[in-house]
């Protein structure tokens, strides 16, 4: 980029963000968001090498896998600020971000094994830093596996770019909640929101690894993994307890009704998305009020000018709920669609595995298992 800023800059910036609401200017407002800018896009070259190496690895283990990557969003840098009081925009470690999704758990820790052997992972003291979500979920029920590693920027530095890999049960689970944050305004992905809505995906997540525990579930039919699941479940109490949980909050929030309203409603503006081949990046605007999705396409040689745009548009939606942009990966392999299904509201598989939940028979268990807890006997 043209110009540079020092550390200072950086940091100062994002406590520009935190003082947005109260006494920065727009001259400070604008200068801070031309600072992200110049921070964000010198993770660019760094975020393509990690992706690289993810891809190669990931791929010896699953041909099918599915890959993205993405620069973290302004509104995601700042709650991330304002939930971390002491952290600095310039220290954040997922700016770049990229993600494998693979088709078990299995496969999952083979990948991690590899990466895991690598030197970009491991800090001065050999340690290696990463999150393991499945063995420790988050509170909010967030399941996946995390590596931070520290690639080259091209610059004679280098940078830290967080790798994320997830099962496909694992993703859609992530992605049904991400459509509801998109829709109703609230924060979910960090644990914030609605109490109701917030325990729901809790107790399905819980569920979801139930079913991921199951050899084979997701290449199985629809009968044969419900009939496993179901037989699980029949001897324990516990999941049955939650699981009429589940149904009661799906028939209080109209969840079904939801998610597949706001498919219905989102009109993509370009259909020729799906098929893009192009290396470099699209930028999305959705506006959920117009209930639109619209892209524009810039090839690498145009990555400079696709992060300008970005953060043009990110500057007109700061204070708009309703709009929400981001730029993310046109190489994605199965498309853009298929890796990035929260921008089209597409939750289809996420209500495929709910409905093995929502049709399950709690009730009539749940009536003899009480029974038992208040010592009538069966």
């Amino acid at each position: 980029m043209a110009s540079k800023y020092s550390g200072k800059e950086v940091i100062r910036a994002g406590e520009i963000f935190l003082s947005e609401e109260s006494n920065a200017s727009d001259d400070e407002m604008n200068r801070a968001m031309d600072i992200l800018s110049y921070w964000r896009f010198s993770h660019e070259h760094p975020l393509e090498r990690a992706l690289d190496l993810l891809r190669k690895e990931t791929l010896k283990k699953d041909k099918s896998a599915i890959f993205a990557k993405r620069l973290k969003r302004y509104p995601s840098i700042v709650a991330k600020l304002k939930r971390f009081q002491k952290m600095k925009l310039k220290n954040m470690q997922d700016i770049g971000g990229c993600r494998a999704i693979v088709s078990s758990q299995k496969k999952l820790y083979q990948i991690v094994r590899e990466l895991r052997k690598r030197n970009e992972f491991k800090n001065g003291n050999d340690a290696i830093r990463y999150k393991d979500y499945i063995d420790n979920p988050k509170e909010d029920g967030y399941r996946g596996y995390h590596l931070i590693g520290a690639f080259e920027d091209g610059a004679g530095g280098s940078k830290s770019i967080e790798i994320q890999i997830r099962t496909t049960i694992q993703h859609d689970w992530a992605t049904a909640l991400e459509i509801v944050d998109l829709f109703t305004g609230q924060a979910l992905k960090s644990n914030q929101g609605k109490e109701e809505w917030k325990h729901f995906f809790k107790l399905v997540s819980d569920h979801f690894s139930l079913m991921e525990g199951i050899h084979l579930f997701v290449s199985k039919t629809t009968e044969e993994q419900f009939s496993e699941y179901e037989g699980i479940i029949n001897s324990n109490a516990k999941y049955a307890e939650s699981g009429i949980e589940i149904q009661k909050y799906e028939s209080r929030l109209k969840i079904l009704k939801t998610l597949q309203a706001y498919a219905h409603s989102l009109k993509v503006a370009d259909e020729h998305i799906s098929a893009q081949k192009a290396d470099g990046y699209v930028l999305l605007r959705v506006d959920t009020v117009k209930k639109q999705v619209e892209s524009t396409i810039f090839p690498t040689s145009q990555n400079e000018m696709a992060e300008k745009k970005y953060v043009e548009y990110e500057k007109e939606s700061a204070n708009k709920s309703n709009l929400v942009v981001a730029l993310v990966s046109t190489t994605a392999v199965g498309g853009i669609k298929e890796a990035y299904p929260n921008y089209f509201a597409d939750s289809t598989d996420f209500i495929k595995y709910l409905l093995h939940i929502l049709n399950a028979p709690f009730a009539r268990k749940m009536t003899f298992i009480e029974r038992w807890l208040k010592g009538t006997g069966l």
